[in-house]
């Protein structure tokens, strides 16, 4: 009996691994992240109105997959979509126009835990920097967006390279679990002094005043359910946070970190510091 049972119990396992994967993964997805709107609650430039803009830059990497890193950037400005001058005293909504910073993700692929047990495609980090900053420089020019794209693009993707993509792919789902809850620890805490360092070094005339820091990990089904289990037990993800953002010491004000499933969705942030509150809308949508 205890034999049939666990041929039984086999049969079953296979048949749930098998609904829950496709031969070659899921069929390839383009998602986009959008910045839908800036809200200012206190300005920056207390002379009538602030110039608040937003610029992304994507990045992704795959599991176990040398050279799959890479990076790509988004401007108001390189779409000459900037606010007019004093556009936004305090209490102002700004709609960012449709396209004017998005971050195009094509070729995702959302997998369940039988795409991970068979290895039908390989597991993918997906993330976004939403820098929402406020215009004080020359309105023709466009340096502090080239600056963050020329130097934070490169060094986010040599540190994906490192955690991620030369990373080995564990025999077992819970050890695979296990390692993209770690790497992205790991990832998170040096993510912080990246940023700083590259921003303090840029000595640009625009203010940044917050950044929007999203993890977006491509999953469905049950597979959803284990990775946001293996992200709260690694203290990554903590259910009853507003929206899944996640508390790592000593982060600034002005750097917000939300960790969670690639499905759409609409996110708002919050940034009060010293130089002005904002509020940043961002849509992650396909």
């Amino acid at each position: 009996m205890r034999k049939i049972s666990a041929i039984i119990s086999f049969g079953l396992m296979a048949a749930l691994i098998g609904a829950a994967c496709t031969p070659n993964g899921p069929a390839p997805t383009e998602w986009k992240v959008s910045g839908q709107s800036i809200t200012v609650h206190d300005d920056e430039d207390n002379d009538g109105g602030d110039e608040p803009y937003t610029m992304q830059l994507g990045f992704r990497s795959k599991l176990g997959v040398p050279g799959s890193s890479s990076t790509s950037f988004a401007s108001q400005c390189y779409t000459r979509t900037l606010p007019a001058q004093n556009a936004a005293p305090n209490g102002t909504t700004l709609t960012i126009p449709a396209g004017a910073a998005d971050i195009k993700l094509p070729n995702v692929q959302n997998l369940d835990i039988g795409d991970l047990a068979l290895g039908t495609a390989p597991f993918e980090i997906i993330g976004t920097l939403s820098f929402v900053a406020e215009r004080d420089g020359i309105f023709e020019s466009c340096a502090v967006s080239a600056a963050l794209s020329v130097a934070l693009g490169p060094v986010l993707r040599d540190a994906l390279e490192l955690l991620i993509a030369n990373s080995p792919t564990p025999p077992t789902t819970e050890e695979l679990i296990q390692l993209i809850v770690d790497n992205l620890g790991n990832f998170l805490s040096a993510l912080g002094s990246m940023i700083g360092a590259v921003i303090e070094g840029l000595g640009n005339p625009d203010d940044i005043i917050g950044i929007a820091a999203q993890i977006h990990l491509p999953t469905t089904g049950a597979l959803t359910d284990l990775i946001k289990t293996g992200l709260a037990i690694g203290g990554l993800f903590q259910p009853g946070l507003e929206q899944g953002f996640i508390p790592i010491e000593g982060l600034p004000s002005s750097l917000l970190i939300k960790v969670g499933p690639l499905t759409s969705s609409t996110s708002t942030f919050r940034f009060t510091t010293e130089i002005a509150d904002y509020s940043y809308v961002s849509r992650i949508w396909r």
